[in-house]
């Protein structure tokens, strides 16, 4: 009866992506994600507007840079003997800030890599209950794609798990990463300005001593006999890094600049 109601439920939400949950069925809006609809978004959108007049000199900037790069104005004549590298493909433009646009969370990942899987596949076990508690969701293993000799991996075998949030259960598990697990990191600082794919999204990697910080751990942790380290893959609309920093650090994420050596911090 338990399982048809939950599978019922999943049907009627989008925001779950299996039919499976240990966590309780969502009756209500998650704190940040009223916080985002009610308060960020709009803020979002005022922070990013840029007058018509800005964007068009911009725009003519841009042209002309390419422009010079592709004439190699400037600098020295191509070598025909010397073999033609791949140009990457330019990023998509970003849009015009409006209220349909605006940039926000769009999936958040959660994956445990298990070195241990390759002796004992029971191994693994122990990383799927550990997503499974944290996330509320249930846990799907991730198969090598190709073989590796020197690791004695072949294809197929099982080497991870990872959980994907969508909706409230998503903004769930941020707030409690943000508000709970890493106020209780004494060496976490925050990411890195730099950090980033380019496009928006964002990946923070903890060890195995951050796992127990989460409040459903606490109380079964000693019940687990291997406890791995894991990443958080934060996937955003934003379209560049900057956008995505701003969405994120409205989120309480914090961003740390990159400190400079001690030499050169002292240097007269």
């Amino acid at each position: 009866m338990l399982g048809s109601v939950s599978r019922h439920v999943a049907a009627l939400r989008p925001g779950i992506s299996r039919g499976f949950s240990t966590g309780p069925a969502l009756g209500y809006q998650a704190r940040l994600s009223q916080y985002y609809h009610n308060t960020l978004r709009d803020d979002l959108m005022i922070l990013q507007y840029v007058p018509p007049q800005v964007r068009a000199r911009q725009e003519e900037m841009e042209e002309a840079r390419l422009k010079a790069i592709k004439e190699n104005v400037g600098g020295t004549p191509p070598n025909p003997l010397r073999k033609r590298l791949k140009v990457r493909p330019p990023k998509p433009r970003v849009a015009e800030s409006a209220a349909h646009n605006t940039p926000y969370v769009d999936k958040v990942t959660v994956h445990i890599r298990c070195r241990e899987a390759l002796q004992n596949k029971h191994n693994l076990l122990s990383a799927l209950m550990t997503l499974q508690v944290v996330t509320g969701q249930r846990a799907e293993v991730i198969k090598a794609k190709n073989d590796a000799a020197p690791w004695k991996l072949r294809k197929g075998m099982p080497i991870g798990a990872k959980v994907e949030l969508t909706g409230d259960r998503m903004y769930e598990f941020l707030d409690k990463l943000v508000e709970v697990v890493l106020p209780r990191m004494k060496e976490y600082s925050g990411l890195r300005m730099d950090s980033g794919d380019g496009l928006g999204s964002f990946t923070l990697g903890f060890d195995n001593s951050a796992i127990g910080l989460f409040p459903e751990m606490e109380m079964v942790y000693d019940m687990f006999p291997m406890v791995f380290g894991f990443a958080v893959n934060i996937k955003t609309t934003a379209g560049h890094n900057p956008a995505g920093r701003l969405l994120l650090s409205g989120l309480n994420l914090p961003f740390v600049h990159a400190r400079k050596p001690a030499t050169e911090a002292f240097m007269l």
